[in-house]
Order: structure tokens, then C-alpha cells, then sequence
């Protein structure tokens, strides 16, 4: 009895302290790298999505978007607009064509097209020149930088958050 106590002891000091001697432990992970700033140069590989008011030009601050690269499957990503509208692309896994976007808490500019299959930005063009997408709800013209995508959006109307929440 009194050596079963003495073992339970021993394997809770050995839990405790962590991995007997002649294990090897991994090393703690180290800190994530942290994103690059939303002033990076234009002519570096990252890419943006800024978000804009369609009807008067003004950033959209802390709008949310969700992205898929290529085609709209699986979960997508979601990122979040800092305070001038600007939100970093999350780096894509291999080399993407097209790059597919849509607004979260706003009403895309974009007219719809229905039975039409989503839009996609040329990854390759957003690289080179920038893009802007079409701005339905007004006249705001805006000129890309280089690895920006532009997408217009509206705030959403009392009347469309019924429907919306109907489930219809």
C-alpha cells in the first residue's frame, strides 16, 4: 500500500515537471509573423481589399468581407477593415487565378446578375494595375494602386435587414 502511494507520487511529480530525461520535448511555437502594415508599398506582393461608399467615395471603416480564391467553396476567409477601409488579403496557397469577394454587412454596388455565376478579379491584373469593381449606387470613380482591389458597397436599409432575417 505504502509503495502505491510512494508510485502515485513520484508519476504526479514527473507530470508536473513535465517529460522524464531522454524524451525529446518540441520546442514552443514560435510568435506568429505579424502582417505586413496596410502601407506597404505598392509594388510589393500583397494584396488589398478597400472598401468604399459607393454613393459618396468615403472608406468604409471596420466593414467585413469574405474572399474565396478561385472558386466559392469551403468556408472562405473573413477579414475585417481597419479605419481607412483597407483590409489585407490573407496569402493565398499557390498561385490563384481569380480572387472572389463579397460584403458581409453591406449592400455590394455590383449589380446582380441572377443565375449568374460569382464574379471574379484577375489576380494578375490586381497585381499589375489594381482593379475597381462596377459602382451601381453612384458615380464615384476611384483610381487602384497596384495589388488593390476596390469594391463599392451601401449601407443596408431598414427595410432590407426584414427580409433578410425573414430566412426568404
Amino acid at each position: 500500500m505504502l509503495s502505491l502511494l510512494l508510485l502515485g507520487g513520484i508519476a504526479s511529480a514527473q507530470q508536473q515537471t513535465g517529460a522524464p530525461a531522454g524524451i525529446a520535448v518540441p520546442p514552443p511555437p514560435e510568435p506568429a509573423v505579424t502582417s505586413p502594415s496596410v502601407d506597404v508599398a505598392p509594388d510589393t506582393r500583397v494584396f488589398r481589399v478597400r472598401l468604399m461608399d459607393g454613393r459618396n467615395g468615403q472608406p468604409i471603416a471596420n466593414g467585413h468581407v469574405k474572399l474565396w480564391y478561385d472558386e466559392p467553396s469551403g468556408a472562405g476567409y473573413e477579414l475585417a477593415t481597419g479605419a481607412r477601409g483597407v483590409g489585407l488579403m490573407p496569402a493565398p496557397v499557390g498561385d490563384p487565378l481569380r480572387v472572389i469577394v463579397t460584403t458581409l454587412d453591406y449592400n455590394d454596388c455590383r449589380r446582380p446578375a441572377r443565375y449568374a455565376p460569382p464574379q471574379g478579379y484577375n489576380m494578375a491584373e490586381i497585381a499589375k494595375s489594381g482593379l475597381a469593381a462596377e459602382n451601381g449606387c453612384g458615380t464615384v470613380a476611384v483610381r487602384p494602386q497596384p495589388g488593390e482591389l476596390i469594391v463599392f458597397v451601401r449601407p443596408t436599409r431598414w427595410y432590407e435587414n426584414l427580409n433578410r432575417n425573414s430566412g426568404n
